[in-house]
């Protein structure tokens, strides 16, 4: 079996919402916006490609990506 990379966690901006994987090495920090108010806690998924959905629009989505629905 191969073995794999470190563990990655995936958190959520709780500003934007953006999700995005971290790796123990990596800082802390929002990729989308550059907020340093994460967090692990997060539920829902919605993939955002078409920034001109009616989706994005209600999310505010500036940037495509994933993002969460609640993040706590």
């Amino acid at each position: 079996m191969p073995r794999r990379g470190p563990l990655m966690s995936y958190y959520a901006c709780r500003s934007c919402k953006a999700i995005f994987a971290l790796t123990p090495d990596k800082e802390k920090k929002c990729p989308v916006c550059g907020s340093r108010d994460i967090s692990n806690d997060w539920s829902g998924l919605v993939i955002i490609l078409d920034l001109n959905s009616s989706i994005a629009k209600i999310l505010g989505v500036s940037k495509p990506g994933r993002y969460a629905l609640k993040v706590r």
